[in-house]
């Protein structure tokens, strides 16, 4: 029988040692990296008229218990960013896609202008994104949903000044249960693939310019409570489907 002989013990134990804190170092550079994410979004706000992040957001204590901030138990790492509501006047950093283990977002009820950062939409585990009320401008990913976001549950981007057509890759979201893009300026047609978001539950498109037919494949949304088109350029005949 093989068997191992004192050296080679030593050098598995060795080898053992270096792997774990080769591993223990990258877990406290990602920590640091959240941290450091955290510190862009604060430096990209030109008004805090709360004064919350500029007095919370300090580097001298634990950015998890930072207002706003919730970590996981297990590894320390943002999982959810709350900062709605804190009248807060800047931009979004493209940083804030480095988020790697964030499951929500909401930055609602604000004053954020500027693109939203496209490395928002490659985020992996995001259930829960939430930009209403605020002036952000800019058109949505036409790939948003090809590569990543495949648990996103809710998205809520309404009353903002975004543009362009809806991708039809948001049909390949299929875990939505809330969509709510009204009041903004989308244009083109509401797109057919909609009808794939069978846990969709609610849908809001109303106040764009959108224009052409409401598509049949609406009917397929089984589970849908509210619906709410109004308010665009909508025409042709309303399927009977939409009675499903």
């Amino acid at each position: 029988m093989d068997t191992f002989s004192p050296l080679s013990l030593l050098s598995l134990l060795i080898l053992l040692f270096t792997c774990l804190n080769l591993s223990a170092a990258h877990n406290i550079t990602q920590i640091k990296s959240d941290e450091s994410i955290l510190l862009a979004l604060k430096s990209h706000i030109t008004l805090d008229p709360f004064n919350i992040l500029k007095n919370n957001w300090t580097s001298g204590t634990s950015f998890c218990t930072w207002i706003g901030v919730t970590c996981d138990s297990r590894y320390n790492r943002v999982t959810q960013l709350n900062i709605s509501y804190m009248g807060l006047v800047g931009t979004l950093p493209r940083e804030i896609g480095n988020l790697s283990f964030l499951v929500s977002l909401n930055a609602s009820h604000n004053s954020f202008h500027g693109l939203i950062p496209p490395s928002i939409f490659n985020m992996s585990f995001l259930e829960v994104l939430a930009l209403k009320n605020n002036s952000l401008s800019s058109s949505l990913p036409l790939d948003m949903c090809i590569h990543n976001l495949h648990r996103l549950k809710w998205l809520r981007i309404s009353y903002n000044e975004l543009y362009g057509e809806i991708p039809s890759s948001l049909g390949q979201c299929s875990q939505l249960e809330y969509l709510s893009l009204f009041n903004n300026t989308f244009t083109g047609f509401v797109p057919t693939e909609i009808g794939n978001l069978t846990k969709l539950q609610e849908l809001f498109l109303s106040e764009n310019k959108l224009t052409g037919p409401i598509p049949s494949t609406i009917g397929n949304l089984s589970n849908l409570v509210y619906l709410d088109l109004g308010y665009n350029n909508l025409n042709g005949e309303l399927s009977s489907s939409i009675c499903n």
